[in-house]
């Protein structure tokens, strides 16, 4: 939550203004519904408008002493070891059964020495959850040290826009493969 408070300009930037509310961490009881059960990290407000925008957000820390550039992808866990509900099977089911679940799926890179946004892209999660259903997608597991042992699906946004998608990006140093 952190770095999406430092992301704050460059999302209004893609999201053409608005304010971002927090939903994630919240004591209030529906935001927490709201975080757990649907997987909507914040809402992106248009006082102009009245549209509101459900969020779901992962933002990732780049380790530049490991990796010179961001992962540019969208991750979606697909599995996971203890069986619990995953952000993908959450958002399959409200999909198809006309439930909530976030309009924008969105995904940064941090550097992890400095804290600075590498990148960013937002994408609605309907686009995404074809992208992976076409099978387009590729499929990663967690590295075996890593707790809690997970199966992911990655969406590199390269494809994703050669597929005909719409990448809203923020790639100030072109890392973007």
């Amino acid at each position: 939550m952190q770095y999406v408070e430092t992301a704050r300009p460059i999302i209004s930037d893609l999201l053409n203004g608005g304010k971002l509310l927090a939903v994630e961490g919240s004591d209030d009881e529906v935001c927490k519904m709201l975080d757990l059960t649907c997987g909507t990290d914040y809402f992106q407000v248009y006082d102009s408008t009245g549209l509101v925008w459900g969020i779901a957000s992962r933002m990732q820390e780049i380790d530049t002493a490991r990796f010179s550039r961001p992962f540019n992808t969208f991750t979606v866990r697909k599995a996971r070891a203890s069986g619990v509900k995953t952000e993908y099977e959450k958002r399959q089911h409200a999909i198809k059964h006309g439930g909530v679940y976030p309009y924008l799926t969105m995904q940064g890179y941090v550097n992890k020495q400095t804290g600075e946004i590498m990148s960013l892209a937002i994408a609605k999660t309907t686009d995404i959850m074809q992208f992976v259903e076409s099978g387009r997608a590729e499929t990663k597991h967690t590295g075996a040290n890593q707790i809690g042992q997970a199966e992911f699906y990655v969406v590199h946004w390269s494809n994703f826009e050669k597929a005909g998608y719409r990448l809203r990006l923020y790639a100030p140093m072109q890392m973007v493969a």
